[in-house]
């Protein structure tokens, strides 16, 4: 299996080629976390202070709504970040909690990391932008099918669409982000076969 920095690294690349020099200035600020299931990565009402890349996992964006229930908004998975911009860049409390839904391998680059990267290597800036701007595409894509579609419609385009996180994920959560019961879903997998 290939190091999970490096794996890193490659991904990197496809956005802004890097100098051996600078690419060991980056995988300097890398560090490597474990984030056990069902531990957050950030928690709800916490400052994000820093941005993870997922190198093996699967884990959930999510809300605790104020009954106590939690509402599932994104999945991630390999080769996606796990973050919230907003409060990364703002320093404000986060709104939303991030949730490993399997053991999880992450990358993370610190705040102070980033700042360093910023400042010293000047292809990190538009790289970012555009690893960012994709990476937020991809979560508006994630939502964008459940609106107007019935259970049934929304249930097989997660199917199709996300097959991978569908066999990883709790179906308590699967059923949660398609704004169902789980009793609901487990019925209408019995229905598709």
């Amino acid at each position: 299996m290939e190091d999970p920095k490096s794996s890193f690294i490659r991904f990197y690349e496809n956005f802004a080629p890097l100098s051996t020099r600078e690419e060991q200035n980056l995988m300097d600020r890398l560090d490597l976390e474990v984030v056990k299931r069902g531990e957050c990565y950030l928690g709800q009402g916490k400052v994000c202070r820093k941005v993870g890349f997922i190198a093996n996992g699967v884990m959930r964006y999510c809300n605790l709504k104020d009954d106590g229930s939690v509402v599932t908004c994104y999945f991630i998975a390999e080769n996606e970040f796990a973050f919230d911009a907003e409060s990364f860049g703002s320093g404000r409390p986060s709104t939303l909690m991030i949730e490993a839904l399997t053991d999880c391998l992450v990358i993370s680059i610190s705040k102070d990391g980033e700042q360093w990267l910023k400042q010293n290597l000047p292809k990190f800036i538009e790289a970012s932008n555009r690893m960012g701007q994709e990476f937020m595409v991809k979560l508006i894509n994630q939502r964008q099918f459940l609106l107007n579609q019935d259970a049934k419609s929304r249930y097989l385009h997660f199917l199709k669409e996300y097959p991978a996180i569908l066999q990883r994920a709790p179906l308590g959560a699967v059923a949660s982000f398609l704004g169902i019961t789980q009793q609901s879903l487990s019925r209408l997998r019995s229905q598709l076969g």
